[in-house]
């Protein structure tokens, strides 16, 4: 599972594109709404509303559901199910890694 579409990530993203990314994530994931909820420490509702366009969502519950995609992605060794510009970010910074940086 990819996001072709959703390649980019950017604290000044529009709402719209961060619903649809959060919406991404979570269904790349398999996981429900009331799992990912769960995951980040929300109850249903309140999540719901992020998905569903209620309220804002803000940029820190977008970058703890990347984090745990990046876990999940690890531990069920698929590297796709992280966004590709997450990817990108997390091959640099293992070849800095690598390189003693």
């Amino acid at each position: 599972m990819h996001w072709d579409a959703l390649g980019g990530r950017s604290d000044l993203m529009p709402e719209d594109n961060k619903m649809h990314e959060l919406v991404a994530l979570r269904t790349a994931l398999g996981f429900t709404q009331s799992r990912m909820a769960h995951e980040i420490e929300l109850n249903l509702r309140d999540y719901q509303s992020f998905e569903w366009g209620e309220n804002e969502i803000p940029d820190l519950y977008l970058r703890a559901i990347e984090r745990i995609a990046m876990l999940y992605a690890v531990r069920h060794k698929n590297p796709m199910l992280v966004p590709p510009a997450l990817r990108a970010e997390a091959i640099q910074f293992a070849r800095m890694v690598e390189a003693g940086v």
